[in-house]
């Protein structure tokens, strides 16, 4: 599957059998003194600790891991500060960072695969600061007279700067089509709920990753997570629209009937009658877990106008997901899953091909939105309970 859930060629280094299988992390963090230093593996559906260290008095460090093939690492102090590292064996990464947000300009040097992740997120960063700069004006822009022509120049703006991103994204993944770095390249979103690549039509993107990186690395459970996310898109792009089990505004959204974390069954037609927020996650999702502060926010805004949240979640772990949803406070609504990760029959069933995923169902469960975040989705049920 596709997981929000990388880009030059990475060559394995030829050193002696006893590092051959291994890489190290050390360097230094500003004001992370004394707090614990995580080094955990990424793996299809879940996180594997790898090694922890206590940063120096100085501010130094020095992690290190065995791994036999190119591999995604998270370094950080919490699931919400931390680095994504793609390392090979026998790579010595040096990071120089700032201890309260290990993200914010760091400096790392060693790692090709790192390095190409990073360039790629300092231009996500200038595209993210350009945006706030046209929300600044538009929201200094409110009480003026000129606001139609002010919005309408700020969205041309934006629209431009977005397709800009677009543009050197799709052709920065294209140069490295064959590092596993293009993994983490199709998953990224230009702004949240807004994907860079869609599956649907930038498929040929995807065949071109899977066709250099499944014969390369076959033994990567990433690859392999990929791979046969691939095999079933292409059987879906190959199979009529009407049959492909996609799932449109306007139809009804199929059965769930799933455990909730106390192991009851929970039927999402039991919440006939109410506005509801069919929302599929995953604890280890980074941009699952940003939206859930504004899910929190429009449940707390409309409940008592008949709106839920039901949400499905992806997670493997059953004390992974019982502590994300006590972190994100999101305990108020309805919480399904098998925990079974890609193989969970709601993947098949709503033909899902990333998270997160939503589907906004009307009283009667039918779709009236799909795939909707932020202000989209703020916008979206301002007008469902508009006079109600």
């Amino acid at each position: 599957m596709k997981y929000r859930w990388l880009l030059v060629a990475l060559i394995f280094i030829t050193v002696t059998s006893c590092t051959n299988n291994k890489f190290s992390v050390s360097g230094k963090i500003t004001g992370g003194e004394g707090r614990m230093l995580r080094l955990q593996e990424i793996r299809p559906g879940f996180i594997v600790p790898a090694d922890s260290v206590k940063v120096s008095d100085d501010g130094s460090f020095n992690l290190s891991a065995k791994i036999k093939m190119p591999s995604y690492f998270m370094l950080g102090f919490s699931k919400q500060n931390f680095l994504t590292l793609l390392v090979i064996p026998g790579e010595k990464l040096n990071i120089e960072a700032k201890g309260d947000t290990l993200s914010a300009d760091p400096s790392i040097t060693g790692s090709a695969g790192t390095s190409v992740l990073l360039e790629f997120q300092k231009k996500h960063e200038t595209l993210i600061k350009k945006l706030s700069v046209l929300t600044r004006i538009y929201n200094d822009s409110i009480n003026s007279p000129s606001l139609p022509v002010i919005m309408d120049s700020l969205d041309r703006k934006a629209v431009t700067l977005t397709s800009e991103f677009r543009d050197y994204s799709e052709s920065y993944l294209r140069e490295n089509i064959g590092s596993m770095a293009a993994i983490y390249l199709l998953n990224q979103q230009s702004v949240p709920g807004k994907p860079l690549f869609d599956p649907v039509n930038d498929p040929e993107l995807y065949y071109k990753a899977d066709s250099a990186l499944f014969p390369k690395y076959p033994g990567s459970d990433l690859v392999a997570d990929f791979h046969d996310y691939v095999s079933r898109l292409k059987k879906h792009q190959r199979s009529d629209k009407n049959s492909s089990g996609v799932i449109m505004a306007g139809s009804y959204a199929p059965e769930i009937a799933l455990p909730n974390p106390s192991g009851d069954t929970l039927r999402l037609s039991s919440t006939r009658g109410q506005i509801v927020l069919l929302d599929f996650w995953a604890s280890w999702c980074p941009p699952c877990r940003d939206e859930n502060p504004n899910i929190v926010n429009m449940f707390n805004t409309y409940r008592q106008k008949g709106f839920t949240v039901f949400q499905v979640s992806l997670d493997m772990k059953k004390e992974n997901w019982i502590e994300a949803i006590n972190t994100d406070k999101l305990g108020k609504w309805y919480h399904v899953s098998d925990l079974k990760y890609k193989d969970s029959e709601v993947v098949k069933l709503f033909n899902l091909g990333a998270i997160p995923a939503n589907y906004l169902l009307d009283r009667d469960g039918k779709v009236i939105g799909i795939n909707l975040y932020g202000e989209d989705l703020q916008k979206k049920l301002a007008e469902v309970f508009a006079n109600k």
